[in-house]
């Protein structure tokens, strides 16, 4: 019996040392469309407690589903998509999962920067 306690007091914990994403920062690059993410995911091990899935939407339509076995590092899950399709005024979302518990998503909307060259 005590066994049987000792190990339903860990599962009730667990969900105490697991926390979802803080942060997720993106940028689209309409020359080159490239889109790059940051998913700020601070952790202790990141082959344990990692960010684990990263969907892209692009107007609401599913483009990308990654999967990953562990996060680059401690702080973050970095990500770099070419999203070919995206034009002026379109909403990229992308939701990024963590292992244990939670995910955070985060919404852009695509503008292309013009720059102005003047005159001579």
């Amino acid at each position: 019996m005590k066994k049987s306690c000792i190990f339903f007091a860990i599962l009730l914990a667990l969900p105490l040392f697991a926390h979802p994403p803080k942060g997720l920062e993106m940028e689209y690059d309409s020359d080159s469309d490239i889109l790059i993410v940051e998913i700020a995911h601070s952790v202790n091990d990141a082959a344990k407690h990692f960010i684990n899935k990263v969907i892209v939407e692009l107007n609401g339509k599913k483009m990308i589903e990654q999967t990953f076995k562990k996060q680059v590092d401690g702080e973050a899950q970095r990500v770099m998509y070419k999203i070919i399709d995206a034009a002026d005024g379109d909403k990229i979302s992308v939701t990024a999962y963590c292992n244990i518990s939670g995910k955070k998503k985060a919404d852009l909307v695509v503008a292309s920067v013009k720059v102005d060259e003047g005159t001579e």
